[in-house]
């Protein structure tokens, strides 16, 4: 795990969660289910980052980690902070040879400490994908899935 720090980011956020929240995780579960996203991009290159961005800095504005599982490559701290990425709240997984992207991703999404877990796992079965919507409804996190139209 890797944190960073930096300044808060200025932008604004959806109607729907403008509040901040007030309840423990396991409250906020009643009123933010969870769930997951699936992008897909034309390929695994880096030229798609710039457009994640705006995403990727609104995500960091919650109270709860923001957890990042398996990037492509770790991107320039100014790069992220210049974006308006909250790097002190951002913490970076790597899969190894006892956790798998899903398994690092599925813990994350269900420990409720984290508002938005972003993963880039390659390929998912529909039996993969919808353990992770399992897990993001059970701790109130919001997925992001990021996979290359081959992996889709």
């Amino acid at each position: 795990m890797i944190g960073y720090q930096t300044a808060a980011p200025k932008l604004i956020r959806p109607t729907a969660t403008m509040h901040k929240p007030v309840a423990a995780p396991i409250k906020q579960s009643t009123s933010n289910p969870g769930k997951v996203t699936e992008i897909i991009m034309r390929d695994d290159e880096l030229s798609n980052m710039p457009m994640l961005m705006p995403l990727l800095a609104q995500l960091s504005r919650d109270d709860r980690w923001f957890v990042w599982v398996a990037p492509p490559v770790v991107l320039p701290k100014a790069l992220l902070a210049d974006a308006g990425i909250d790097l002190s709240k951002v913490i970076l997984l790597k899969p190894d040879e006892n956790h798998s992207v899903y398994d690092l991703s599925r813990q994350a999404l269900k420990a409720g400490t984290c508002h938005a877990v972003i993963t880039w796992p390659g390929y998912l079965s529909e039996d993969e994908l919808n353990g992770l919507e399992d897990a993001a409804r059970e701790g109130a996190s919001q997925g992001i899935v990021i996979r290359g139209r081959h992996n889709a």
